[in-house]
C-alpha cells in the first residue's frame, strides 16, 4: 500500500515542491512545435467522433417561373479519436533521499520532463514521416499527402502532392503554392484555404530562408523581385518553419493555419505528476501521466512532397 500522508520528512515537504519546478521548467523551456500544425482541442470523453458532410453545389440558371432546385449534402468519411493514456517515473531509493542526493534526484526530474515533452512531438511528427506511406491510411482510406482522395459528391479525385516528387527549390515551390490554391472539396467547390507556412525538416532551414526571405528571387542573378512576398488573394506567408522531428530531409509540406484544416490533436488529460512513497521500501517514487489523441479527418489545408 502506498501512503504519503503519514509521511512527513524533509524530502517530502521541502524538496517535492522543489522537484515539481525542475520537471516543469524543463517540460516548458522550449515551446511545442506541433501546436503550429495542428489544431489543439481538449476532450472530456473517451473518444471524439467526426464525421465528413459534403457542401452543396452551383446554383443554377432559372427560367421565367422555373422552380429553384434543391440539392442536399452527402455524408463522407468518419474519424474516431480514441485517447490513450501515457505514463513514465523514477524512483529514488531511501538512502538517494537520506544521503541527499539531490543532484541526481533532480536531474532525474529533467529528464521525466524532456522525455514527456519528446514523445509528444515524435508521436504527433509521425503523421507527416508517413504522409506518403499507403501503409498509414486516413479515412478516406488513403495517406494524408496523396494524389487520390475521393470526392464522395463531386465524384473524381483530389491530389494533395506535387505530380512529380521535387525537392525545394523556386519552382517547385511555385507548383505546389499553384496546385494548393487550386485544390477542390468534396462537393468539387475550391477550397481557398490560405497557406499559412512552408515546413521542413532541418537540412532544409537555409534552402526555405534564402527563397523566402530575400527580395530578390534566390536562383537567379537577373534583378528579379521575389514574388513570394507579392502574391495577391492569398496572404504573403506568415511564417516558414523547420519541424525538428520530420525525419526524410527531403519532404517538405504546406500547410494552411491549424484553424482551416483537420489536423487534431485532443487533450483528455494533459500532463501532470504524482509523487509518493512505497511503505516497503520507502523509496519515493514520482511519474508523469497524460491522455490524448491526434491524427486528420480531411487532407484540406495540406500539401506535400517526399522530394526527389
Amino acid at each position: 500500500m502506498l501512503i504519503r500522508t503519514q509521511f512527513t520528512d524533509l524530502f517530502l515537504e521541502d524538496m517535492l515542491p522543489a522537484l515539481e519546478v525542475v520537471i516543469w521548467n524543463r517540460y516548458n523551456r522550449f515551446p511545442p512545435q506541433w501546436t503550429n500544425i495542428f489544431r489543439v482541442m481538449s476532450s472530456n470523453r473517451s473518444i471524439e467522433q467526426t464525421s465528413q458532410v459534403s457542401g452543396l453545389g452551383l446554383p443554377t440558371r432559372l427560367t421565367e417561373g422555373e422552380p429553384v432546385h434543391y440539392d442536399q449534402p452527402v455524408q463522407g468519411f468518419d474519424k474516431t479519436f480514441t485517447h490513450s493514456r501515457f505514463g513514465l517515473g523514477f524512483r529514488a531509493s531511501s538512502e538517494l533521499v537520506d544521503d541527499d542526493k539531490w543532484q541526481l534526484i533532480s536531474k532525474m526530474g529533467v529528464e521525466l520532463g524532456r522525455s514527456a515533452k519528446e514523445a509528444v512531438e515524435i508521436e504527433v511528427a509521425a503523421h507527416f514521416n508517413n504522409a506518403f506511406d499507403a501503409g498509414y491510411p486516413g479515412p478516406d482510406g488513403v495517406a494524408l499527402c496523396s494524389a487520390s482522395h475521393p470526392l464522395v459528391k463531386a465524384g473524381g479525385v483530389q491530389s494533395n502532392v506535387l505530380s512529380a516528387p521535387a525537392d525545394l527549390d523556386v519552382t517547385s515551390l511555385q507548383l505546389a503554392l499553384t496546385d494548393f490554391r487550386k485544390m477542390k472539396d468534396s462537393s468539387g467547390k475550391k477550397i481557398r484555404v490560405p497557406v499559412s507556412k512552408l515546413v521542413v525538416a532541418p537540412e532544409n532551414e537555409w534552402t526555405a530562408a534564402e527563397i523566402l526571405e530575400g527580395k530578390m528571387r534566390a536562383d537567379t542573378a537577373n534583378n528579379t523581385i521575389n514574388a513570394f512576398q507579392k502574391r495577391d488573394l492569398f496572404p504573403a506567408f506568415e511564417r516558414w518553419m523547420v519541424w525538428d522531428y520530420l525525419t526524410d530531409p527531403d519532404a517538405w509540406f504546406l500547410v494552411a493555419d491549424p484553424a482551416d484544416t483537420e489536423l487534431r490533436f485532443y487533450w483528455r488529460k494533459q500532463p501532470y505528476t504524482v509523487h509518493d512513497i512505497d511503505f516497503d521500501t520507502q523509496a519515493v517514487k514520482t511519474a508523469l501521466f497524460y491522455r490524448k489523441s491526434h491524427g486528420w479527418s480531411d487532407f484540406y489545408g495540406v500539401y506535400g512532397t517526399p522530394g526527389a
